[in-house]
């Protein structure tokens, strides 16, 4: 007589060898790795142990949107679709934060006190920068009790003869945070260093008066104002790129600057390409190797109240040789992110769940920001084929308007991976 026949028994996942789950997971980008934490409790507790480790879940994440909400900050990842709240980091309310910069998964921010700091919104990490007072055209004014009254802020270029072109001007110690400060990059991760900060990593600032250069170390202990600077140069964007920081001015012209110690050299690399200044235009370098610039055009309605609105961009790419952009009509497979963050560039070959052709923005205008900061902000795509712009998400956008959202690749590697805490694992234990 034949057997009956037997269902085959159902795969206990519980029992997949920890060596091969822990690859499987260190495949994933993060929602994946949150999802799959929730399939039972050896993966949940797999899942913690790789983000408590910090150093060893180095996977390519795809950009998020870093952002505060009612209920804190978040993460919007474009790869989810959703966003994903993150504990409150103790001794560091984010939302009393302005957001100058975003590289390698590190927010520069400047607290109440106008200092700055690195803050990794993934683990929880923070790092001090240099005390504003080494800035060149800071002087920190005492009051009768030798404590903190205010900063005289100067006016002179690093072009000689650098007299004042204007009397130092007073800032309350919470108001230079607001006109100093124009944007930030760094030279790679400082995770990436040995433990205690990373010294080989450089901070490059575009800072008023005049959207001027000054950089330092992380872990060092001060600012280096950059006094080789082209004739009068006033900048709008530059990243870090083969050894060294591309510094774009308004007028399009491109400068090469080599950090070495304290010091630094200068070489031009292009010459001007705008004959006018200009406020929104950005430098990126492509997969390929290319160097792109970046012209973003805007317009502000005239209604109550006044919004801000992305019209379009030109993509140029840049030829050394001939000392000439040319216009780009498409941006084949790649996308491009532009806002605080670093300029970047990415093929969605490599991120999928990015739009071919695309540019994802956010507000980075150096006036209304700061004037609107309770304005809706201007975030989006733009399809650069068919000249069209589009929401991120449908209303209601999960954003309120103040610290500007910025755009951030989530960075898990630890500082010091044997530390308690982790703001991933936080929020993994939250939603499994």
């Amino acid at each position: 007589m034949d057997q009956p026949h037997q269902p085959a028994a159902s795969a206990d996942w519980a029992e997949l060898p920890t060596d091969i789950l822990t690859s499987v997971l260190l495949s994933l980008e993060f929602p994946d790795l949150f999802t799959s934490a929730a399939v039972c409790t050896s993966w949940r507790a797999t899942a913690r142990d790789i983000l408590h480790a910090g150093r060893i879940y180095s996977r390519a994440q795809t950009p998020c949107l870093f952002h505060t909400s009612p209920a804190g900050s978040e993460l919007y990842s474009i790869a989810a679709g959703k966003s994903y709240r993150l504990p409150d980091l103790p001794g560091s309310p984010v939302a009393d934060r302005y957001i100058w910069g975003s590289s390698h998964g590190w927010l520069v921010t400047a607290d109440a006190r106008s200092e700055l700091q690195l803050l990794n919104p993934a683990t929880g990490d923070q790092i001090d920068l240099p005390p504003i007072a080494t800035l060149e055209h800071v002087t920190p004014v005492l009051d009768g009790a030798g404590e903190l009254s205010r900063y005289d802020i100067s006016f002179y270029y690093s072009a000689p003869p650098r007299k004042e072109l204007n009397p130092p001007q007073p800032y309350g110690a919470d108001e230079v945070r607001e006109m100093l400060y124009l944007k930030a990059v760094l030279s790679n991760d400082p995770s990436s260093q040995q433990q205690g900060g990373g010294d080989d990593t450089v901070v490059m600032l575009i800072h008023n008066p005049y959207r001027q250069l000054s950089f330092a170390r992380v872990g060092g202990k001060q600012w280096h104002w950059i006094t080789i600077s082209p004739h009068y140069s006033e900048y709008s964007d530059c990243i870090h790129h083969n050894g060294g920081f591309y510094a774009m001015n308004r007028q399009g012209a491109i400068h090469r600057y080599t950090v070495e110690g304290s010091r630094v050299s200068c070489e031009i690399i292009l010459k001007d390409t705008i004959q006018y200044d200009a406020y929104n235009v950005y430098i990126a370098r492509t997969p390929s190797g290319d160097v792109l610039q970046v012209w973003r055009f805007t317009d502000i309605e005239d209604e109550e109240p006044q919004e801000m609105h992305t019209d379009g961009f030109e993509v140029h790419k840049v030829d050394f040789d001939k000392q000439c952009v040319v216009p780009m009509e498409t941006l084949g497979d790649d996308a491009l992110l532009i806002g605080h963050n670093h300029t970047c560039c990415l093929s969605t070959k490599d991120y999928p769940k990015l739009l071919p052709g695309h540019i994802y923005f956010t507000d980075d205008a150096e006036y209304w920001l700061l004037e609107k900061k309770s304005n809706r902000r201007d975030i989006g795509t733009y399809d650069l084929a068919d000249a069209t712009s589009h929401n991120l998400v449908s209303s209601p956008q999960p954003w309120l308007n103040w610290p500007n959202p910025v755009w951030i690749t989530p960075n898990f590697m630890r500082i010091n991976p044997s530390a308690a805490g982790c703001v991933a694992g936080d929020v993994l234990t939250r939603l499994t």
